[in-house]
C-alpha cells in the first residue's frame, strides 16, 4: 500500500519569529562590528588616553600584583601590547593563518570522504554535509583574520589593497598573491552550498574540482610565504597533511575505477 504525505504549511508565526531572528542578528553584528571599529580608531587616536586602555588599566588593578607581574613579562616577551615597534601582528597573523590551513585541509579531507561509502556508513548525510560547509565557513573566517591583522603590522606595511588584489603586496608578492587567489576560490566554493539547488548537483559537483586548486595554492602559500615554514614541525605539518589529501585523492580515484569498470 503507498500512502502519500502532505505538506503543511509553515506556522506564520515561526516564518515571522525566524525572520525577527535574522534582523536582531544582523543588527546585533553590525553594532558590535561598528563598537569595534570605534574603539580601534579612539586607540590609534590617541592610545594613552583611549578608552581600551583605561579599561586595561582597571582589569589590572584587580589581578594579583604576583600574577600581574608574571603576565606583563609574557606581554612584553611576545611583542605586546599591540602599538608602536611590534611584531605582536605578524605573530597573530601567522597564527590566524596555520589554523585557516588546518580548518581548510580538514574541509578537504572531509569532503574526499563524502565521495566515498565509509562516510554514508559512519555520518547522516545532513550532519556530513553540514560539517563540510561549517568547516569551509570556518577556513574563510581565520584566512580574513590572517589577512586583515596584517594591516597593524609596522614592519611591512600592508593596505587593503595589497591583501585584496593578488601580486601588489610588499611581502613576497608571489606568494602572497596565491594565497589571496586560493581564500577568494574558498570563498567562492563556500557559496555554492547556497546555490546547488539552482545550478544542479553535477555543476555542484564539477565546480568543487576547484578545491583541490584552492588547496595546493593554499599549501603553497603556507610554506613559500610562511616566516615559520623553515621550522621542522612546520615541514613535517605541511608534508604530512599534503600527503594525506594526495594519498585520500589516489584511492578515491582508485575506488571510483574499480566501481565503473565492467565486469
Amino acid at each position: 500500500m503507498i500512502t502519500q504525505s502532505k505538506m503543511t504549511p509553515q506556522d506564520p508565526l515561526k516564518n515571522i519569529f525566524n525572520i525577527l531572528l535574522v534582523v536582531v542578528g544582523l543588527f546585533v553584528g553590525g553594532l558590535v562590528a561598528l563598537v569595534g571599529l570605534w574603539l580601534w580608531a579612539d586607540y590609534h587616536a590617541d592610545p594613552a588616553q583611549s578608552i581600551l586602555t583605561l579599561l586595561s588599566a582597571q582589569v589590572a588593578a584587580l589581578i594579583p600584583p604576583a600574577l600581574r607581574d608574571y603576565l606583563g613579562l609574557e606581554a612584553r616577551l611576545m611583542g605586546l601590547p599591540l602599538a608602536g615597534q611590534t611584531s605582536a601582528y605578524w605573530y597573530m597573523a601567522r597564527a590566524g593563518g596555520i589554523v585557516a590551513y588546518l580548518l581548510m585541509w580538514l574541509s578537504t579531507m572531509w569532503g574526499l570522504v563524502l565521495s566515498t561509502r565509509v562516510a554514508r556508513n559512519w555520518v547522516a548525510a545532513p550532519i556530513a554535509y553540514g560539517l563540510h560547509e561549517f568547516l569551509s565557513i570556518l577556513t574563510i573566517l581565520f584566512a580574513l583574520v590572517h589577512a586583515v591583522v596584517l594591516l597593524g603590522d609596522s614592519y611591512v606595511h600592508f593596505t587593503i589593497f595589497h591583501l585584496a588584489i593578488p601580486f601588489i603586496g610588499p611581502y613576497e608578492p608571489l606568494w602572497t598573491g596565491l594565497g589571496t587567489i586560493g581564500l577568494y576560490l574558498t570563498m567562492a566554493l563556500a557559496g555554492s552550498f547556497y546555490v546547488r539547488r539552482h545550478i544542479g548537483q553535477n555543476a555542484w559537483r564539477a565546480l568543487h574540482y576547484l578545491t583541490f586548486v584552492a588547496y595546493g595554492l593554499t599549501l603553497t602559500h603556507g610554506l613559500l610565504a610562511g616566516t615559520d615554514s623553515g621550522l621542522p614541525i612546520m615541514k613535517l605539518m605541511y608534508l604530512g597533511t599534503g600527503f594525506s589529501v594526495l594519498f585520500l585523492t589516489y584511492y578515491r580515484l582508485f575506488t571510483f575505477r574499480t566501481a565503473t569498470s565492467p565486469r
